[in-house]
């Protein structure tokens, strides 16, 4: 598949159509979480749940916020709509695909569940580069992080043929398809120690990020 700039020129004005969101995003709440031993998205946080502060941050920033989960019924309560992936079980590209197809806005704000303290101003910053690459997507030292990434809809054709040919990594559409870097500098100006960006993987791993939001 042939990729040129014309093809993925983003832009970052307002919807005309009132009723239509500017800024929409997506949370992946369908992981096995096999290495927190639950649902880490349901795991305590302070009042509520992991997801809730993620739910939080993302409506902070977007005029509309969905949630991705094979199993509805315990995000239920958050009251936001709720989709499955469209081929279940297949991980955060079929997540990816499934919002690509489902939000309204043009470009979706990818968030992973589980984590906790995610910053509303390095969302704001995200959504407010102009750039004509379909991705935006910030570095820390360990690398991209695609779940904390903004993705244009012109993507979905390319993310269902990567899933028709059997290739489920997301990091691999990364390396095919032109992104704007957040650089690690940017992040460190309002995330210092790339905390907003930490997931929780284990139940060892929310505590410390507990610790750190209370000290």
């Amino acid at each position: 598949m042939i990729l040129n700039h014309q093809s993925f020129l983003v832009t970052v004005t307002k919807s005309p159509n009132p009723s239509c969101p500017s800024r929409s995003a997506a949370i992946l709440a369908g992981g096995n979480s096999q290495r927190f031993g639950s649902n880490k998205a349901l795991a305590p946080w302070f009042t509520g749940y992991v997801i809730d502060a993620v739910v939080q941050a993302a409506m902070s920033a977007c005029q509309e916020v969905i949630i991705i989960a094979n199993e509805p019924e315990p995000y239920s309560y958050s009251g936001l709509p709720i989709f499955p992936d469209i081929l279940p079980g297949l991980g955060p590209l079929a997540g990816l695909q499934s919002a690509l197809r489902h939000a309204k806005a043009e470009r979706i704000f990818l968030l992973g569940c589980d984590m906790p303290l995610l910053n509303s101003e390095l969302l704001n910053l995200m959504w407010e580069i102009p750039t004509w690459a379909p991705v935006v997507i910030p570095c820390t030292p360990q690398g991209l992080e695609p779940l904390h990434a903004i993705y244009h809809k012109s993507l979905l054709p390319i993310v269902d043929h990567q899933i028709n040919s059997g290739n489920l990594s997301l990091q691999s559409l990364l390396e095919d398809i032109p992104c704007h870097i957040v650089s690690p500098a940017d992040i460190l100006k309002i995330c210092p120690s790339f905390k907003c960006l930490t997931s929780a993987n284990t139940p060892e791993e929310l505590a410390g990020l507990e610790r750190h939001f209370s000290s």
